[in-house]
């Protein structure tokens, strides 16, 4: 680099600096110096990835049939030059969000969308660049890339070392800052890499509760991976070789400035050399949220210990039974066939564990997650993701116009800008996909395409964690007391080991302070573990001091699911079709669901290192951890896993909702009920199923863009609410009878959230959504507290789209509304609860109930709108936008709502795709 871009660095740098100093709103105003200084030097030292001559890619034998489609896009790499281009005209680096209006515009076209039209939404997932590569080269001897028209990767490499060398690259190449932040988040050391801010902290204290792990550990869990026979080891060396790529990635990044993100540039820092213990770290983030299901006793045994001092033991009991719904009939589930899990329990009572009222709060609050939000370099980011994502819907051959199966299918990872996801077509020996990966885990394809198939999941939430309570003991004699450091295990007080997590927190800019603090500083924390897990809270058990203790049944296993990847990337093992799907995902220890279709297949597996528990415990309830009832150290087997071949139904569909009849639904979940979300996509494929026409592609995704848009409450809820209601308002009231007609206007147009009819970006019936979201809140309170009044049942009422994040509607109130109203009318009820709750199942009281709660709901909504006119309780559909939150500095436009996958694929194998 020549002096004068030193030079330019320089500047560039302090008036950065200044930036940051300045607060938000002085930023732009510095940042404009900063460009006049040299813009046209530092869009040259800046400029975008530039590239070699590009070359005609080889032919692939790929039979087509293959479309998917990512939001914002590809690229997620930032130099400084691109950040200031983008903070200064908006103007977006190639390749950052260029497949967000596909996947937006989708929702105004469906649902009459046609075949000749999927590719203005959908992007063609072949393997190998169609046509000629916007960008040709070669990372490593032995190993090609190339980017295609929307930036994806397709490596074509001679060996398999190098192949995974170029996966490594060409991911630090797309996602380096990202998986700068995973790595240090999964390791509980966000505040020594984004610095030292209250938010930081949490996070950092969160994650060390739920994977306190040491170095060592890591190390050890990559160890024990590479010591698992052949594949084992074949794993491992691939992860040297993705390591060995990113890292020369990383070095190329910290010689050329062109190459690095411009967030390290605000922070002052360099990328640090990768090591496999940061994947392991990752993984143990990743599988935290979105492979994990249950280990929420305390709360459900709060919920039973209230309802039973206000109603008594026997009917407390009975009405938490109710409202657990862990075993519904009525329950929408993925497969027909039973698959019994944790049934047969004979519980011993000496064998719960519940808290004292007086005390649990406290546990609780202890427990609490954070906001899951933290301070980046350019101000807060938002990290929540749904409590439940990703949908999909499979139908079989002989129901489609082609007479091949289709898939619709993908996760919902939440939406961020860059994805957590990145995409990249890989080819070498032993290993040919497409698809995507969690960034610094993406070693293989995790949910994408081989050569003649595709597969893809959505979180199951299988029981596989547990809470339990220890009595608290001191190793040296003397009564314990909370802060007691021992615990109680088949009789001996055993001492807790004491992890002591140390780092050194980087400078943090207080907002209140306008100015850069830069010292560092030592920040210690401290976690204690025992034989079942680390330590998540205390409390009391009949006055006694107890400890809350989590087990997972993937802690300290976090890189095994590793081999489940390697499996249904090798074209070879691969061969035996949808069997071989199955057998490749025995080996994933996360709780998903999985789906799979080929040219005459489709098939769904669930995968869960699922314990097998003692069955004298209560699996929804807080077990005594004194060595009497541990898990018995036998997990589910494959065969006893939910799984299908070609369904006699002729369809698949899966929106999170409950795998199997049988399978009990895990302590946290209280939403698997008579009714689910998932119901909006089998309604309407069902009903396509038994019309007796053959379905196309198109079809599929109209099945999937419609449902997208419903309101689970208008299509399910509120035509039962209508029911009892009746056709007239008491008294003639015009106010309330306005407000019951536009409710059924709206329910008879399918109860969507969506603008087709005028195209104003207003709702076509905005004021009927105003109505029943206030509507919903009010009728279930009037129809519950008078029981639950008092009581913490662990659910959330509704669950909106207003959140941000797209995905709505998979827990909440629903499905008790939606049971107890069918039982007060008198309806057929599979599994009915044990009372009905609305005006204690009279039809005339509880009738008289619901007009009460509409009248109430009035009063909100004149007051939120500030009028008297129903006419102007118009909704704001914008609240609903989804929020593609930046990661970085370069921000992705926000979308209309739409209730879909993030990466999403639509397969139909061998039959071509209309361009």
């Amino acid at each position: 680099m020549n002096q004068w871009a030193v030079g330019m660095v320089c500047v560039t740098i302090v008036g950065f600096v200044f930036a940051l100093r300045s607060g938000k709103r002085g930023r732009r105003k510095v940042l404009r110096s900063v460009i006049c200084l040299g813009m046209a030097g530092l869009l040259a030292l800046f400029s975008i990835h530039g590239g070699n001559t590009p070359v005609e890619a080889e032919g692939t034998p790929d039979p087509g049939g293959f479309l998917n489609i990512m939001p914002p896009g590809q690229n997620g790499v930032a130099n400084f030059g691109d950040v200031l281009a983008f903070l200064i005209s908006k103007k977006f680096p190639k390749h950052f969000n260029d497949q967000t209006q596909m996947y937006e515009s989708l929702i105004g076209r469906s649902p009459t969308l046609t075949e000749d039209e999927l590719t203005r939404y959908f992007k063609v997932a072949s393997l190998g660049v169609e046509g000629k590569p916007e960008r040709t080269y070669s990372p490593q001897r032995g190993v090609t890339v190339e980017r295609d028209g929307f930036g994806v990767p397709h490596i074509e490499g001679e060996t398999r070392e190098a192949t995974m060398f170029a996966v490594g690259y060409v991911t630090a190449e797309d996602r380096l800052f990202m998986m700068d932040v995973l790595r240090h988040l999964g390791r509980a050391q966000l505040s020594q890499f984004l610095g030292d801010s209250e938010r930081n902290r949490r996070m950092d204290e969160a994650q060390l509760k739920v994977a306190p792990y040491t170095e060592a550990d890591l190390t050890r869990q990559a160890q024990e991976l590479c010591a698992q026979g052949t594949e084992g080891a074949q794993v491992c060396e691939d992860m040297e070789a993705y390591v060995a790529g990113i890292n020369a990635y990383i070095k190329k990044a910290r010689l050329n400035p062109k190459y690095l993100p411009g967030e390290y540039v605000a922070l002052f820092k360099i990328p640090q050399k990768w090591k496999m213990e940061d994947s392991v770290a990752i993984a143990s983030l990743v599988g935290g949220i979105f492979g994990k299901g249950g280990g929420e006793e305390v709360a459900a045994g709060k919920f039973l210990s209230q309802l039973q001092q206000k109603h008594g033991e026997k009917e407390g009991r009975r009405i938490w039974e109710d409202f657990r719904s862990a075993e519904d009939p009525e329950t929408p589930v993925t497969i027909r066939e039973r698959f019994p899990y944790q049934e047969g329990h004979r519980v011993d009572s000496r064998s719960t564990a519940l808290l004292d009222l007086e005390t649990v709060d406290q546990t609780l609050k202890e427990m609490e997650p954070p906001e899951m939000k933290i301070d980046g370099p350019m101000g807060p980011i938002d990290l929540r993701v749904p409590d439940g994502m990703s949908n999909a819907i499979l139908v079989g051959g002989k129901h489609t116009e082609a007479g091949r199966p289709i898939a619709v299918f993908g996760p919902q990872t939440s939406y961020f800008s860059p994805q957590l996801l990145t995409e990249v077509a890989v080819r070498g020996p032993g290993i040919e996909a497409r698809g995507v990966g969690f960034a610094g885990v993406n070693l293989y394809v995790q949910m994408g395409r081989g050569r003649d198939f595709s597969w893809s999941a959505t979180s199951a939430g299988a029981d596989n964690v547990d809470q339990w309570v220890v009595k608290l003991c001191e190793p040296a004699g003397g009564k314990p007391t909370l802060d007691s450091k021992g615990y109680l295990y088949k009789g001996e007080c055993r001492p807790m080991e004491t992890l002591n997590h140390t780092q050194q927190t980087a400078p943090w800019v207080k907002k209140e302070e306008r100015t850069p603090r830069m010292k560092t500083k030592r920040m210690n924390m401290k976690v204690n573990r025992t034989l079942y897990g680390p330590v998540s809270a205390r409390g009391t058990v009949k006055g006694e001091p107890v400890a809350v203790v989590t087990q997972r049944s993937t802690y300290m296993k976090e890189l095994n699911s590793a081999i489940g990847f390697k499996r249904v990337n090798d074209p070879r093992y691969m061969s035996g079709g949808a069997a071989s799907f199955q057998r490749a995902f025995d080996r994933v220890d996360y709780t998903f669901n999985w789906f799979y279709v080929d040219k005459q297949d489709i098939a769904y597996k669930h995968s869960c290192l699922c314990p097998v528990r003692d069955k004298r415990t209560d699996p929804d309830l807080p077990t005594w951890g004194n060595g009497e009832y541990d898990w018995s150290g036998e997990f589910l087997k494959p065969e006893q896993q939910p799984r299908v071949i070609n369904p006699k139904q002729g369809y698949l569909v899966n929106w999170n909702n409950k795998q199997a009849p049988g399978f009990r639904a895990n302590d946290e979940q209280f939403s698997y009920g008579s009714i689910h979300r998932s119901d909006l996509l089998e309604k309407r494929l069902k009903a396509a199923v038994e019309s007796g026409n053959k379905l196309t592609r198109a079809d599929m995704v109209n099945i999937m863009a419609d449902a997208a848009t419903v309101d689970l409450k208008g299509q399910e809820v509120y035509p039962w609410v209508l029911k009892v209601l009746g056709e007239k308002a008491p008294g003639g009231d015009p106010v309330l009878q306005e407000m019951r007609d536009r409710l059924a206007r709206w329910v008879e147009t399918g109860g969507h959230r969506r603008d087709l009819a005028g195209n104003d970006g207003k709702y076509d019936h905005a004021v009927a959504i105003a109505i029943g979201d206030a509507y919903f809140k009010r009728l279930a309170k009037a129809m519950f507290d008078p029981v639950l009044a008092g009581a913490d049942l662990p659910n959330v009422v509704e669950d909106y789209p207003s959140q941000g994040l797209g995905s709505a509607f998979n827990a909440g109130y629903y499905t008790y509304v939606h049971k107890d109203l069918r039982q007060v009318l008198g309806g057929k009820v599979k599994g009915p609860w044990h009372r009905s709750y609305c005006g204690e199942g009279d039809l005339n009281t509880c009738r008289d109930t619901l007009w009460k709660a509409l009248e109430a709901t009035a009063g909100d909504l004149q007051q939120t709108y500030g009028s008297a006119y129903v006419n102007n309780w118009v909704y704001d559909a914008t609240k609903d936008e989804i929020i593609q939150e930046p990661l970085g500095a370069v921000e992705a436009p926000r979308m209309r709502w739409m209730n879909r996958p993030t990466f999403q694929q639509v397969v139909q194998v061998g039959v071509p795709i209309r361009q």
